[in-house]
C-alpha cells in the first residue's frame, strides 16, 4: 500500500491511520482531533477497501485550525472521469477555500460509480461504493473536527447517481444531498432518516435525459452497466416526493435568464417529513455538464444561469 505523491502530500504515519480507520472504525462524534490530524493541505489518500485499493483525495482549507468542527463534503466525478477532474472543475475547490468545509473527492473503480442502473464496472461488478463512501467519512472524522450534522455529498453524471443512492442508504451519515445530471433510477427507497435531495438537470441534455427514455427493442434499462433506459428528471423529483412524504405545496422560482437559459427554473417541495425539504434546477437549454467554466469538450464555458457549486451552498448546503 502506498500514497499517490505527485501534487499532493500525506505522512506515513496518516497514511498507516487512512487504512486502519478504512478497514475498522465506525462514525466518531465531532470532537477535536487528539492522533494523528489533518492540517491545511491537500492529500492523496490511498486504501484497502474490501480487497480493492481505492483511493481519493481531500482538501483541507487554510482557515482549519481543528479546534471547530466544521462541513464535510463527498463530490463524486462523473462515468469516464476521475477524482482530479472533478475536483477541477465542479467548483467545489473554490468553495471549500471560501466556506471552510473539508472537500474530499473519491475515486470510482475503473472510473465508475456503482449507481442505480450506471454505470460500467462499478455496477457491472456490483462495486460496493456505499460502504467505501462510508468508510471515507469515518476516516474523515478520526483525524479532523467534522460536524457530523453537517456532512454532505454531491456529484455529477454518473457521480450525481453515486449521490443519490448515498441519499437512500446512507443518510443516518449525510445530512443532504445534490445530483447534477443524474436521476435516482428508480421510483423508491428507503432512507434510515429524512434528508434533502435536490437535482439539477439540463432539459437539452443528451447524455441523460431530462425527460427520460425507456430501453429500446424491449431490452433492460442496465445492461451490464450500461443505462440504456433512464428515469426522467421530474419522475426523479416525483419519486423523493413520495420517499420523503412531502405534501403536495411547490414552491417556485424562475432563474436568471444568462444568455442562452430563459425559462430556467428552481422547484421545491418544502413540507416533507423531518422538516427536509427536496427539489428540482431546471436549466432550460441547458446540456450535460453544467460547471461554468468546463472547457474539456472545447464548447461554451457558459454552461448554466447559476455557478452550480455557490448555488449548492447557498440554498441546499446552507443548514
Amino acid at each position: 500500500m502506498k500514497a499517490r505523491l505527485s501534487r499532493f502530500r500525506l505522512s506515513w504515519a496518516a497514511l498507516l491511520l487512512a487504512f486502519a480507520t478504512a478497514c475498522f472504525a465506525s462514525p466518531a462524534a465531532a470532537t477535536p482531533c487528539t492522533g494523528i490530524c489533518f492540517t491545511p493541505g491537500d492529500y492523496s489518500i490511498t486504501t484497502l477497501h474490501k480487497g480493492l485499493l481505492r483511493n481519493y483525495l481531500v482538501h483541507v482549507p487554510a482557515s482549519y485550525t481543528g479546534r471547530t468542527a466544521v462541513p464535510l463534503l463527498l463530490d463524486f466525478h462523473g462515468f469516464s472521469k476521475d477524482a482530479s477532474n472533478e475536483r477541477q472543475w465542479s467548483g467545489q475547490l473554490a468553495e471549500s477555500d471560501r466556506r471552510g468545509f473539508i472537500a474530499v473527492w473519491p475515486n470510482g473503480v475503473s472510473l465508475s460509480w456503482n449507481a442505480y442502473g450506471c454505470c460500467f464496472l462499478g455496477d457491472a461488478l456490483n462495486i460496493d461504493d456505499v460502504s467505501f463512501n462510508r468508510a471515507i467519512i469515518a476516516a474523515m472524522k478520526a483525524y479532523a473536527n467534522i460536524d457530523g450534522d453537517r456532512v454532505f455529498v454531491t456529484g455529477i453524471s454518473n457521480g450525481g447517481g453515486m449521490a443519490q443512492r448515498m441519499a437512500c442508504e446512507a443518510a443516518d451519515l449525510i445530512r443532504a444531498a445534490v445530483s447534477v445530471s443524474y436521476p435516482l433510477n428508480r421510483e423508491t427507497c428507503s432512507p434510515a432518516r429524512p434528508i434533502g435531495m435536490w437535482e439539477i438537470a439540463g432539459t437539452a441534455d443528451t447524455t441523460i435525459s431530462y425527460d427520460g427514455n425507456t430501453a429500446p427493442l424491449g431490452l433492460p434499462n442496465d445492461l451490464a452497466g450500461i443505462p440504456l433506459g433512464v428515469q426522467g428528471a421530474r419522475a426523479s423529483l416525483a419519486a423523493w416526493k413520495r420517499i420523503l412524504g412531502c405534501s403536495d405545496d411547490l414552491y417556485r422560482e424562475q432563474l436568471p435568464d444568462g444568455s442562452h437559459y430563459a425559462g430556467s427554473r428552481f422547484e421545491e417541495y418544502r413540507n416533507c417529513n423531518g422538516g427536509v425539504r427536496t427539489g428540482l434546477v431546471s436549466i432550460a437549454n441547458g446540456g450535460h455538464v453544467l460547471y461554468n467554466g468546463y472547457t474539456e469538450l472545447g464548447s461554451n464555458p457558459d454552461k448554466a444561469p447559476i455557478d452550480v457549486a455557490p448555488y449548492i451552498w447557498d440554498h441546499f448546503f446552507n443548514l
